[in-house]
């Protein structure tokens, strides 16, 4: 199995007044563009993504939604253990269902992509990885993914992503 992790584009700061459920905070129109840009460049990469899963949070659904449209796959499905209460196992659950030859994108967020990036490629989790907004991380398995059983293909920022299409 592939996966590829994507932090959500550019949503602002958190604004109670606005969004006093922080869940429902969206992408910025400049979060949107350059995460179009970032799913194009993606898409250049011909990864043959089958699945895109996605964090509850609105601002993980439009990024994913963004991305699955880019890569043309037909529909993201919402993945409680990728939002705010992430919980490895759970993912790992979801990944397990299935065929170990798809190739996944998971959408969510800080702190969790970094620690979910970590624990995949050391089982402990001894490594620092910090994922910027729009950042892509690939990461390849034999069969199912598990903890410290990643190999990792590479790992972009957007300005970096955005290169391949320059």
């Amino acid at each position: 199995m592939k996966l590829v992790l994507i932090r959500h584009a550019d949503a602002g700061d958190a604004d109670a007044i606005r969004y006093p459920d922080d869940r429902t905070r969206p992408l910025t129109t400049a979060g949107e563009r350059e995460h179009a840009a970032v799913a194009g460049a993606l898409a250049l990469l011909d990864l043959h993504v089958t699945d895109v899963l996605s964090s509850p949070l609105a601002r993980a659904r439009q990024t994913a939604t963004i991305t699955a449209r880019a890569l043309d796959v037909a529909e993201v499905r919402v993945v409680d253990a990728l939002g705010d209460r992430f919980r490895m196992d759970d993912l790992l659950a979801e990944l397990s269902a299935l065929p170990p030859d798809a190739t996944v994108a998971c959408v969510g967020h800080e702190p969790h992509m970094s620690r979910l990036a970590a624990r995949l490629l050391h089982a402990d989790g001894n490594i620092r990885v910090a994922f910027a907004k729009s950042a892509v991380m690939v990461l390849d398995f034999q069969g199912h993914p598990g903890r410290g059983t990643a190999r990792l293909v590479f790992f972009m920022s957007p300005r970096e992503t955005l290169r391949l299409i320059e």
